[in-house]
């Protein structure tokens, strides 16, 4: 390592200001040098930092940015996206380009890689893996605001499952905005997010087949006839035998051919029991429409008001 550089490697997460990067005796002059020498990293106005990873994915390098504008901003409280990344939720389609913050400012401020929002009085903060961030009720309910609801809705979805939010306390984040710009995001959030999800493609899968008008159950438990345990399934079409898999690959990943087998086994008795499994993943989920065509014609196969048998439960 360039010895210039040693007393800033220490610092949290190897991001520092040119202000930090002076009081250590390095000149713009330097950075400029060490960043063409590919030692450094400009991740911003005034902010630097070690390069990352290789492979660093987008959510990874934005987390590194959020953390160098909480140091050029002490008093920055991260927001929306970045609030959603540094509290260790799930984030689906918002632009990670720039980081979101609020801090005691007349107006908003833009700048190429960070927007600074006044901070309203009810916005309580709590600590995140790079700096302070909005509660985990207001950080929700402003990502659906700037990335949509259904951006929304998996973050939701997650903190809920986690028991990291309530319910009650979305509702009444969620009075602190009605009328904004785009507060329909929010409602649309509320009216569609469910704790009982338990991964991100699941929510998205579930929110595209309820935004079509096909009422789903999300996690739930089938028996035998005995009683005995057979699966528990991702989604269930409300009163049909239709069931739905999200599969995101990790376990087969981190079991290999034992994960295979098992689900193989998993869905012959589900098949046996009169069930019909569809199977959905990432790249399906490009193609809302497709899903939705898929489940409709296992719908209209389907018995009409199918119960599931005693002993079945909706977990």
């Amino acid at each position: 390592m360039n010895p210039l550089l040693a007393p800033l490697s220490t610092l949290d997460h190897q991001v520092f200001t040119t202000k930090e990067a002076a009081s250590r005796g390095l000149t713009p002059f330097d950075l400029v040098r060490l960043v063409k020498a590919g030692e450094l990293e400009h991740l911003a106005r005034g902010v630097y930092a070690f390069p990352g990873a290789e492979g660093e994915r987008a959510e990874q390098r934005h987390l590194r940015l959020a953390a160098g504008v909480c140091r050029l901003y002490p008093d920055a409280v991260l927001t929306h996206h970045s609030a959603v990344l540094a509290l260790g939720l799930p984030v689906w389609g918002a632009n990670l380009s720039k980081a979101h913050l609020a801090r005691n400012v007349p107006a908003e401020r833009i700048a190429q890689h960070w927007v600074i929002r006044p901070r309203p009085p009810w916005l309580e903060q709590v600590k995140g893996s790079v700096g302070s961030c909005a509660s985990v009720a207001a950080t929700t309910v402003h990502h659906a605001l700037e990335s949509g609801s259904v951006a929304g809705i998996v973050a939701a979805d997650f903190a809920l499952h986690e028991k990291r939010l309530t319910v009650p306390e979305l509702e009444a984040m969620a009075a602190h905005v009605a009328g904004w710009p785009r507060s329909h995001h929010v409602t649309t959030m509320l009216a569609h997010m469910d704790g009982r999800s338990e991964s991100p493609g699941e929510s998205r899968l579930r929110v595209d087949l309820s935004m079509a008008g096909i009422d789903v159950v999300p996690q739930v438990t089938i028996t035998d006839a005995s009683g005995k345990f057979v699966a528990r399934v991702d989604l269930l079409v409300r009163g049909t035998n239709v069931v739905i898999e999200f599969d995101g690959l990790v376990k087969y990943r981190d079991r290999g051919f034992e994960a295979l087998v098992a689900e193989k086994a998993r869905e012959d008795e589900l098949r046996r029991l009169g069930f019909v499994v569809l199977r959905f993943v990432w790249s399906d989920l490009a193609n809302p429409g497709r899903i939705v065509r898929r489940v409709r014609e296992a719908m209209a196969a389907s018995p009409h008001n199918v119960d599931l048998h005693p002993g079945s439960k909706v977990g």
